[in-house]
């Protein structure tokens, strides 16, 4: 019992005098880290790397085409939304000036017909200058460009732009206009709207009222 004690003590003791070795110990690293070793000694076949770098490129390539096509369609996508809205917009803006043109329109008549009714008293007299004193009112209004009083021979009975006395109405204004037997509200082919009041007597027609004026601005903000 006591020899194989001393047997056992012996072979520790020769285990631990083998592990403290130097030689020893670089062995057993070596075996355990051989195989990290044999990897860093092979190399990987040529074509394999081309065929690594071909899909990097073939990868990098297929983003770069991705983002193109999502910029592309945030584009198109940008540029479909602003033409809604710049439609959306001109037809605010439309519908917005046909009101306003309605409600000018009805204010426009009611004011054509009272001074059809002051003209006409007037006509009656004979007073031409009384007429052309109410016109030369008239014009001093903002926007207002001129106003001129026409027989129904088209002759120029009063003008406020005393420079066209001298002409004859059917050279200022079409016959459609001279001929017009409702008060009317057109537009000028210089972008001004004229204002049309016949002078109405008893049974007929006694003359007509031409007003010319820029159109009230819209305010779109």
């Amino acid at each position: 019992m006591s020899d194989q004690h001393t047997q056992n003590g012996n072979d520790q003791s020769t285990d631990k005098t083998e592990w403290t070795k130097p030689a020893s110990l670089f062995n057993i690293l070596g075996d355990k880290f051989a195989p990290i070793a044999d990897l860093q000694r092979k190399q990987l076949p040529s074509w394999s790397i081309l065929v690594f770098l071909g899909l990097l490129l073939l990868v990098f390539v297929w983003k770069q085409i991705a983002v193109n096509q999502a910029e592309s369609q945030l584009e198109k996508g940008q540029a479909a939304l602003a033409l809604q809205l710049e439609e959306e917009s001109q037809n605010l803006i439309k519908k917005a000036r046909e009101y306003a043109d309605s409600q000018y329109n009805q204010e426009e008549q009611r004011f054509g017909q009272v001074l059809a009714w002051a003209v006409r008293d007037q006509l009656i007299r004979n007073n031409l200058d009384q007429i052309d004193q109410y016109l030369s009112e008239l014009v001093k209004m903002k926007d207002t460009d001129r106003a001129v009083l026409i027989s129904n021979e088209g002759k120029l009975l009063v003008s406020t732009d005393k420079r066209l006395v001298t002409e004859e109405a059917s050279n200022l204004y079409s016959q459609d206009i001279l001929d017009l037997q409702t008060i009317t509200i057109k537009s000028d082919v210089a972008g001004k709207k004229l204002l049309v009041v016949p002078v109405m007597g008893l049974n007929e027609r006694m003359a007509v009222i031409v007003i010319s004026y820029n159109p009230p601005p819209l305010l779109t903000n």
